[in-house]
């Protein structure tokens, strides 16, 4: 990821550039610790700590610490343990485990949850170990770069909402399309961190297993492989201006649903499409709208029962509103599901998506001066609508 971006906007926002060299490295070995101290302190801060308490000690302490090496197999705590409470409580902390082969279910468990960077595989190669160190730093650099970015913004966007209440349109919009961009530029470095974490679980895949355990990992690829495909299509206009363009409603929905014939995330229902005849073109930024259906289509293949249909629809609603609508026949949401569901990272299935769809759906409709919708479709289902004020050439 070109360093460039971050490093520019730091200093438009004058925010500090923030510095990672820290080490703390777990295992319940002392000559273990000995041993990766000496390997590592010559470049970086080091700390040991012989075991999850006093790790954890440390890292409650005022010592600042930017990645964990630890050993998965520790008594009373083990290494995904331990990253696992660290995930919740230090999220910019890069965190790397050092496990045997025979520990593969513990680790396929931390990925799917999202608790673990990188994991190395022992015996570890000293010089590979130090590469991987150095782009944890950087990775952490990223991370709080990020972190500073959006406190920034969200502390001046507070501090001028109190007199900037009557700008609503045009404001929403440009906002909107700024989260979107710059969601694109932040999903594009996390995409390669998912990359190599991608490449590191090839070699545990190709190994044979007697259990159920190479399927999981496979199937945990699979929904990795999605959210960085998804990370891909945002982000490939990042450095443009989102520009609108005439575009069929039946073509939009069509490319939505190659992308979700693709997926390999689950059952491929059918897709029933009824568009207003009148509506013949709509003006919009295509590449963000798309994206949006997709995660409308996906959401309703995940709700529904295997070959129930999912009815799209494109009306008109007044002068200047296109909507949408996408309809399941799944089990619907609660009220307090519906409420939360478009909030970033969440999600309510099981297995759990990425919890980005309905954020992206949400900002693409406002970026449209519009609204994302979710309502309750009796007697089963959700109807969920994405309103654009988008005008009908």
């Amino acid at each position: 990821m070109d360093p460039r971006p971050i490093q520019d906007l730091l200093t438009e926002l004058g925010i500090k550039d923030p510095t990672c060299r820290s080490v703390l490295l777990v295992d319940d070995e002392f000559e273990v610790l000995a041993v990766l101290e000496a390997l590592l302190d010559d470049e970086w801060d080091v700390y040991t700590a012989q075991g999850g308490r006093e790790a954890l000690e440390i890292l409650n302490s005022d010592t600042q610490i930017d990645v964990v090496i630890t050993d998965q197999r520790m008594p009373e705590m083990t290494g995904v343990e331990l990253l696992s409470i660290l995930a919740d409580t230090r999220p910019d902390l890069y965190r790397i485990v050092l496990t045997a082969y025979s520990d593969v279910d513990p680790i396929v468990a931390a990925i799917n949850q999202g608790k673990v960077d990188r994991f190395v595989l022992k015996p570890w190669d000293p010089e590979g170990l130090r590469i991987q160190v150095a782009e944890g730093m950087a990775v952490c650099v990223r991370r709080a770069a990020m972190r500073s970015v959006v406190g920034t913004l969200a502390t001046r966007h507070e501090e001028k909402n109190s007199t900037l209440q009557d700008l609503r349109g045009t404001e929403q919009r440009t906002q909107a399309n700024e989260r979107l961009s710059v969601l694109g530029w932040m999903t594009s470095g996390l995409g390669e961190e998912l990359s190599n974490l991608l490449g590191n679980l090839g070699e545990l895949l190709n190994r044979p297993t007697e259990d159920d355990t190479t399927q999981k990992a496979k199937n945990a690829v699979v929904r990795v492989r999605s959210l960085l495909d998804d990370m891909q299509r945002l982000s490939t206009n990042q450095n443009s201006v989102a520009q609108r363009e005439s575009v069929a409603p039946r073509k939009l929905i069509s490319d939505a649903v190659r992308l979700l014939l693709n997926d390999e995330l689950g059952e491929n229902n059918p897709v029933h499409v009824d568009i207003d005849p009148s509506i013949e073109l709509i003006e919009i930024e295509s590449d963000h709208v798309r994206q949006a259906l997709l995660g409308l289509l996906r959401n309703a293949s995940r709700a529904s029962p295997a070959n129930a249909p999912i009815q799209v629809k494109v009306r008109r609603e007044g002068e200047q509103m296109i909507v949408i609508e996408v309809i399941d026949q799944g089990d619907g949401m609660s009220a307090d599901v519906l409420q939360q569901a478009a909030h970033p990272f969440f999600s309510a299935f099981d297995p759990p998506g990425n919890g980005l769809g309905l954020s992206v759906c949400r900002l693409v409709a406002e970026s449209h001066g519009g609204r994302l919708s979710l309502l309750d479709n009796e007697p089963s289902g959700v109807l969920a609508q994405l309103w654009l004020q988008a005008n009908p050439s």
